[in-house]
C-alpha cells in the first residue's frame, strides 16, 4: 500500500505578520522606546531621537486659524554610534521575524545583557511610519563600505502575500556617517553632539509618511518617557540619549535620569537567591544631628544598635537577615527552592518627605518641599527594570502596583507613635529594582510587553519588595518613637505646671478676698474654689486641645477650599473675559442708541446681554465672598456653634449653585428652640457639609432621568446627642462599593472619565471622616430606597 502521507508547512501571511508587531506597540511611545533599546543592544554611548514635526496653518468653521502637525512631510530620525550592522547581520537576522539572536547571544561585545528577546522590535518601525530608510556602517567595517536598507510597510497590508513575500531594498555603498547625518539634518542643525561623540560607525533610522499627527503633548509624553526609561545614573553606565525637536530648538536636550542626593533615608537591599539571605545597607538622613544630641542624646545612649547614639551619628549601617524571618515564613523545603527560583536582584529605595510637621518636635533637617516635590513627579514610585531598562508600567503615575497608598490608609498612624505601626504611602516613595533575564528567568514579560506575568513568582516577589520597604518603616519608626514619648511626657508636664501655676492664682486670689470679708460663708467658699478650679482646668485642657488641632484645621482649611474652588471652576471660567465695571459700560451703550430704536428687536439683545454680563459679574463676587468666608479666622475657632443658624448661613452660601442646578434644598429644624451647647470649628462643619452637598451634585449629575434634585437636611436631638440626617434622591452609593465604610477611606473615589480613569481626588468623604471623629462624633451610612443618605450625630456637653 502505498504511503500517501507528506510534511506541508505553514503559510503565515503578510497581515498577520504586521497585526503580530501592532499588538506589541500599541502606542507610538512604546515603538520609540523600543528602537532607542534596539541603540543600547548595540553597545552605542549615545543616541540622538529628532522629529522633524512641521506645522501647517488652516482654518475653522469660523474662520479662525490653527496649526496641526503636517503628518505627509513629518520625519523621525534614531541615530546611534553603536556597533552598526554587516551584510549578513541585515539578511540572517535583522529580516528574520522572531530570531532568537538575542536569546541566544544575550551579551553584547561590552557585555550588556541585551534588552530585547522576542525578535520583533522591527515592526516598531511600522508602528511608526509608512515608510523607513536605514543606513548603517559596521564597527568592523575597515573599508567605509557601509549599507542602506529601504522598506515600505504598507507591503503588509496586500492579503494576497505571505511573509516569504514581502521585500525589503538593500544596497551596499560607500557610506560616511557624520556625513551622511549632516545631508539629512541639514545646515540648521547644531551639530556639536554629533561631532563630541564621534559617529564613525552606528545606525541611522529616518522614519516617514508618519501614521500619527505628532502634536507638542504627544512628543513631551516621549520624553518624559524616556527619562524614566533609561538606565539610571546610579547604575553607572555609559549611555546617552539626546532629544530634539527641529521645530523648537531649545525645548529638549539631555535625556536625565534619576539621581536622588536629597532624601531622608536610602535603603539598598540585595537579594541573594541561593543563601536566602537579603543584605541591607540603610543610610538615614532625616534627622539634624546637632539637634539631635542637644535635645536627645540621652534618649538613645543605652539602646543597642543600630539604635544607640553612636550608630545614628554614622548615619549609615548594614545588616542581613534571612528572607523567612523579613516574612514571617516557617520556610520548608518547597518554598526554599521556590524562593531560590526568585533569583537574585537589588532594590534601591529612597523615603523623601514633602512636608515637614513641626507638631512631635522631632528634630526634622529643613526640606525645600518645591525641588522635593517636582522630583517625585518626574522620577517617583518604584520602578523595575530588566537588564538596566525599564518594565512598564510599574512605577508610573498612578499606578502603585505594590499597594502602598492601601497600606498607608490602613494605618494612619503617625511614624513615632506606635513602633511598627506606620506605613509609607506611595507618594513619598522613589525606588529602583533590577532583575535580569538571566538571573530571575521566572519573572516573565506578558506577551503584550505590557508588564510581568502576573502569576505566584511575581506575587512573591512582591511580598519581598514590600518586606524590605517594612524594614525601613520600622527603622523609622523605632528612631523616632523615643522623641514622640519624651515629648509627649514633657507636654504632660507642662499641663500639670501651668494647673499648678493656675491653683496659685486662685489661691491668692482667695487669700486677698478674705482679707476683704473676714467671715466667709464656709460652703460658699469651697463652691468658689471647686469652681474656679474647675474652669482653669478644663480651659488649660480645652486651649492645649485647640492648639493641637489648630494646624489640623488649616490644612483641612486649605483642602476643602481647594475641593470648593475645584469643583466651580468652571463658573469662573465662564465670566473670565467679563468687564468688571458692568453698569458703567451698560450706562454709556444704552445713552449712545436713540430712543426711537428703544423698541426694536436688536436694542432688547443688547439689554439681554447686559443683564447677562451682570449676572456673571454677580457669580464673581458670590463666589470670591464664599471663599473668603470658608478661610475666615473666626471659623478656625473652637466656638459654641448653634446648627440652625449655621444650616440657614450653609443654605444661603449655597443658594445660588442650588438655583443654577435646580436642587431643592429642604432643612427640617427640630432643635431651633432647643437649649444645648455644642463647641466646635464652624470650619469643620463647613468641611463637612459642603463635601455632602458637593457629593450630592455630582451624583445629580450622573443621574439618566430627568426628576426633582433635592438635599435634605433632617435636625434633632436624640438621648443627649445632635443627630444629623444628610440625604439626597441622587444615584446613590455606587455600587463599586461593596464595603459601604470604603467610601471613607482617602484617595477612593468612584468619579471616572469616560476612559475610565479616575478624576475624584478621593479625599473629600476622607475629609469629612476625618472632622467628624476628632469632634467625638459618628457618622454611619444608611441605606434608603433612594439615593444617598448619612446619620451623623454629636455627643453634648453635660451642663
Amino acid at each position: 500500500m502505498t504511503n500517501n502521507t507528506i510534511k506541508i508547512p505553514f503559510k503565515v501571511s503578510a497581515r498577520a505578520g504586521k497585526l503580530l508587531g501592532r499588538e506589541n506597540f500599541s502606542n507610538p511611545e512604546g515603538a520609540i522606546t523600543e528602537l532607542v533599546k534596539n541603540s543600547y543592544d548595540a553597545d552605542a554611548e549615545y543616541c540622538v531621537v529628532i522629529f522633524d514635526i512641521p506645522l501647517i496653518e488652516k482654518e475653522d468653521e469660523n474662520g479662525d486659524s490653527y496649526t496641526v502637525p503636517d503628518k505627509e512631510n513629518s520625519v523621525i530620525y534614531i541615530i546611534d554610534n553603536g556597533e552598526g550592522m554587516e551584510k549578513t547581520i541585515v539578511e540572517n537576522y535583522w529580516m528574520q521575524i522572531g530570531t532568537g539572536n538575542k536569546e541566544q547571544f544575550h551579551l553584547s561585545d561590552n557585555q550588556r545583557v541585551k534588552t530585547g528577546a522576542k525578535g520583533i522590535g522591527r515592526f516598531a518601525l511600522d508602528r511608526l511610519g509608512m515608510q523607513t530608510e536605514m543606513w548603517t556602517l559596521s564597527k568592523k567595517c575597515e573599508d567605509g563600505e557601509g549599507l542602506f536598507w529601504k522598506m515600505n510597510w504598507e507591503q503588509f497590508d496586500d492579503l494576497e502575500k505571505t511573509i516569504s513575500e514581502i521585500e525589503a531594498d538593500l544596497t551596499v555603498e560607500q557610506l560616511d556617517l557624520e556625513d551622511k547625518i549632516k545631508n539629512l539634518l541639514g545646515p540648521d542643525y547644531d551639530y556639536t553632539d554629533v561631532e563630541q561623540y564621534h559617529f564613525k560607525h552606528g545606525t541611522i533610522l529616518k522614519i516617514s509618511n508618519l501614521k500619527d499627527e505628532w502634536y507638542s503633548d504627544d512628543i513631551d509624553v516621549v520624553f518624559q518617557s524616556l527619562e524614566s526609561l533609561i538606565p539610571p545614573k546610579e547604575l553607572n553606565i555609559p549611555f546617552q540619549v539626546y532629544f530634539k525637536h527641529f521645530q523648537v530648538p531649545l525645548k529638549y536636550g539631555i535625556v536625565n535620569t534619576a539621581f536622588f542626593n536629597d532624601f531622608d533615608y536610602k535603603v539598598i537591599a540585595k537579594y541573594n537567591s541561593e543563601a536566602l539571605m537579603i543584605d541591607f545597607i540603610i543610610e538615614r538622613n532625616e534627622l539634624d544631628l546637632t539637634q539631635l544630641n542637644k535635645k536627645y542624646k540621652h534618649l538613645f545612649e543605652s539602646l543597642s544598635s543600630p539604635f544607640d547614639i553612636s550608630t545614628i551619628n554614622e548615619r549609615i549601617f548594614t545588616y542581613s537577615k534571612s528572607v523567612g524571618k523579613m516574612l514571617n515564613w516557617d520556610l520548608n523545603e518547597a518554598r526554599k527552592e521556590f524562593l531560590k527560583g526568585i533569583g537574585d536582584f537589588q532594590f534601591s529605595f529612597n523615603f523623601i518627605k514633602l512636608t515637614n510637621s513641626k507638631k512631635e518636635g522631632y528634630p526634622y533637617k529643613d526640606i525645600i518641599s518645591k525641588e522635593r516635590r517636582a522630583t517625585l513627579e518626574r522620577f517617583g514610585g518604584i520602578k523595575i527594570y530588566r537588564d538596566s531598562f525599564r518594565v512598564r508600567p510599574y512605577g508610573d503615575p498612578k499606578n502603585d502596583w505594590l499597594g502602598l497608598g492601601f497600606r498607608a490608609a490602613k494605618s494612619p498612624a503617625g511614624a513615632g507613635q506606635r513602633i511598627g505601626d506606620w506605613r509609607v504611602n506611595n507618594e513619598n516613595v522613589a525606588g529602583i529594582i533590577t532583575i535580569s533575564r538571566k538571573a530571575n528567568p521566572l519573572l516573565e514579560d506578558k506577551s503584550d510587553r505590557g508588564g510581568l506575568q502576573e502569576n505566584e513568582v511575581f506575587e512573591t516577589f512582591k511580598n519581598i519588595i514590600i518586606g524590605i520597604i517594612h524594614e525601613f518603616e520600622v527603622d523609622r519608626s523605632r528612631l523616632l518613637n523615643p522623641i514622640y514619648l519624651f515629648n509627649q511626657q514633657k507636654k504632660k508636664k507642662e499641663q500639670e505646671e501651668e494647673i499648678q501655676r493656675q491653683a496659685e492664682v486662685i489661691a491668692r486670689r482667695i487669700i486677698e478676698e478674705q482679707k476683704n470679708n473676714p467671715a466667709p460663708d464656709e460652703n460658699t467658699e469651697q463652691e468658689r474654689v471647686e469652681a474656679f478650679f474647675k474652669e482653669s482646668v478644663r480651659t488649660i485642657i480645652e486651649d492645649k486641645k485647640d492648639e493641637e488641632n489648630q494646624e489640623i484645621v488649616q490644612v483641612r482649611s486649605l483642602a476643602s477650599l481647594g475641593l470648593i474652588v475645584s469643583s466651580f471652576s468652571h463658573e469662573l471660567k465662564e465670566v473670565s473675559n467679563n468687564a468688571s465695571e458692568i453698569e458703567t459700560l451698560e450706562k454709556y451703550a444704552l445713552a449712545l442708541i436713540p430712543e426711537d430704536k428703544h423698541k426694536t428687536v436688536e436694542y432688547n439683545d443688547v439689554v439681554d446681554i447686559f443683564e447677562l454680563l451682570k449676572d456673571d459679574k454677580d457669580k464673581i463676587k458670590h463666589w470670591v465672598d464664599y471663599t473668603l468666608t470658608a478661610i475666615k479666622k473666626d471659623k478656625r475657632t473652637r466656638t459654641k456653634l448653634y446648627f440652625s443658624a449655621f444650616f440657614v448661613q450653609l443654605q444661603e452660601s449655597w443658594k445660588r449653585i442650588f438655583k443654577r442646578k435646580d436642587v431643592s434644598f429642604v432643612l427640617n429644624d427640630n432643635i431651633e428652640e432647643s437649649q444645648y451647647e455644642f463647641r466646635a470649628f464652624e470650619m469643620d462643619m463647613t468641611t463637612i457639609f459642603s463635601n455632602l452637598i458637593n457629593n450630592s451634585i455630582d451624583s445629580f449629575e450622573q443621574r439618566t432621568s430627568v426628576d426633582d434634585r433635592n438635599i435634605t437636611i433632617d435636625l434633632g436631638i436624640v438621648n443627649n446627642k445632635i443627630e444629623i440626617i444628610f440625604s439626597d434622591n441622587g444615584k446613590g452609593l455606587d455600587k463599586a462599593f461593596e464595603n459601604k465604610e470604603d467610601i471613607f477611606l482617602p484617595f477612593t473615589t468612584s468619579k471616572r472619565d469616560r476612559k475610565g480613569n479616575e478624576i475624584g481626588t478621593g479625599l473629600g468623604m476622607y475629609l469629612v471622616k476625618s472632622v467628624i471623629d476628632d469632634n467625638n462624633g459618628n457618622i454611619e451610612v444608611l441605606e434608603p430606597q433612594n439615593g444617598f443618605a448619612v446619620k451623623i450625630t454629636f455627643s453634648l456637653i453635660n451642663k
